[in-house]
């Protein structure tokens, strides 16, 4: 009788285990991908205030599917851009190893709006934008260039926290909105 106790209590000791690894194995299922981009030459990240705010050359499309990249070059005001930083190749392995990877387990939902405010570009050796993610931390949101299509499955806080990391400091949450309300003003966009 003790045996079969015993058997028992191990059957369900293993059951719970063989449970517990595999949610712990779905929560944490990364699916890896080669990355598609094999002639860039640099990646640079840029932030700017809230793009929809600003950039009146988007004739019209959605700002989610507007075109930002044409030719090469920006289709909006570069001057805007508040900070640029080009990575280093340690740090540019650290970029794509989040980008080839699935590492947001749980849907992200998107909100309504879309305040793009960070960018990552591709650069070629003649230093043209050869592709390009942009992102909006706040609702979960991008827009990215065709070639990188199928390369959003990143978790969005952990790209704002490794674009922290790299050195962007252009972060607006709801305690610091009136920054960028400040630069709009002084800048003479919002009336």
């Amino acid at each position: 009788m003790k045996r079969i106790l015993f058997l028992i209590f191990i059957l369900i000791l293993i059951s719970c285990k063989k449970e517990k690894i595999e949610s712990q194995s779905f929560s944490k299922m990364i699916t890896k991908r080669d990355f598609p981009l094999k002639n860039y030459s640099k990646i640079e990240l840029v932030s700017y205030y809230n793009r929809v705010c600003w950039d009146t050359k988007y004739k019209g499309e959605s700002q989610t599917y507007k075109i930002l990249v044409d030719n090469y070059k920006l289709t909006f005001d570069s001057t805007m851009i508040q900070e640029r930083v080009v990575l280093n190749k340690i740090q540019e392995k650290e970029l794509l190893n989040l980008i080839v990877c699935d590492t947001c387990t749980l849907e992200q939902i998107e909100s309504a709006c879309y305040n793009p405010r960070h960018m990552i570009l591709f650069r070629d050796a003649k230093n043209r934008i050869i592709a390009y993610n942009e992102f909006c931390i706040e609702c979960n949101a991008s827009s990215n260039s065709l070639n990188l299509d199928g390369f959003q499955k990143y978790c969005y806080s952990d790209m704002g926290a490794l674009f922290k990391k790299f050195g962007i400091k252009l972060f607006i949450e709801d305690k610091n909105i009136d920054e960028e309300f400040i630069f709009f003003k002084n800048r003479r966009i919002l009336k």
